[in-house]
């Protein structure tokens, strides 16, 4: 039996994934996936911690920089 997500559930899904670089986002969605597997519900917060680890885990999000890289040393 799949999963049903709620509405809000989905969105913060979404929201989730917006930060991710578009390959990230498919190993992300594919990861959740893996570990929701076999369970028929989720809680909010327990959907938001778990996706939280995953994108922590698999080192899905790289922060970008507020400096310059070219050596100058100016903030961008």
């Amino acid at each position: 039996m799949p999963i049903h997500f709620s509405d809000d559930q989905l969105s913060e899904i979404f929201r989730l994934t917006k930060p991710l670089a578009p390959a990230c986002r498919n190993t992300f969605l594919q990861l959740l996936a893996a570990e929701l597997q076999g369970r028929t519900e989720v809680g909010d917060g327990e959907l938001y911690r778990l996706a939280r680890d995953i994108i922590k885990t698999n080192h899905l999000f790289e922060a970008p920089s507020a400096y310059d890289t070219s050596g100058t040393g100016a903030q961008t």
